[in-house]
């Protein structure tokens, strides 16, 4: 896995992830809000936010920060990417104090940006909960269009979800 370089805009900072950002982990995921439409259960434990970290970090995950500062306040990243099929998918994570405040989506445009023109990206895909309004909200903004529901697609916290899929073409990107 290549991992991305660092990514700066207007108000973030996207670097590669590091051990040291456990503790941010912790505080991200300790949060049900967040974890809510996540399959992740809310942390509680310092080796839990360990886990996931290690496991973000091997898969290139990037960590969103406040430029200036350097802790984290969430995290995005493509991950599944397919060579072949120039196509990734897309994850991401915010703290809950930062929502509604248009940081996701100035984070997700620069790991956008980077993925089609750097990476060379045909395709992004994206799944949510159908009723995770807030993150629909971010993918239309950035010109996802919503093209299914895939039922029962996973089973997490006991029990099966359904997961819509976006997807945003390098054709459809405006940004």
């Amino acid at each position: 896995m290549t991992h991305p370089p660092s990514l700066c805009t207007e108000r973030l900072e996207l670097r590669p992830l590091k051990k040291e950002d456990s503790g941010d982990f912790l505080s991200i995921f300790s949060n049900p809000e967040v974890t809510r439409y996540y399959e992740v259960d809310t942390m509680t434990d310092p080796l839990e936010a360990s886990r996931l970290l290690d496991h973000f970090m091997a898969i290139g995950r990037l960590g969103i920060g406040l430029k200036g500062d350097s802790g984290i306040i969430g995290s995005c990243g493509l991950f599944a990417i397919n060579a072949e099929y120039f196509s990734a998918s897309l994850g991401y994570d915010l703290a809950r104090e930062y929502w509604g405040r248009g940081i996701m989506t100035e984070a997700l445009r620069a790991l956008l940006g980077y993925g089609f023109s750097s990476l060379g990206l045909n395709r992004i895909n994206a799944l949510t909960y159908p009723d995770n309004a807030a993150s629909i909200r971010v993918l239309a903004g950035l010109g996802f269009k919503m093209e299914g529901t895939m039922r029962e697609f996973g089973f997490w916290k006991g029990s099966f979800h359904d997961m819509d899929l976006h997807a945003l073409l390098r054709s459809e990107w405006r940004f």
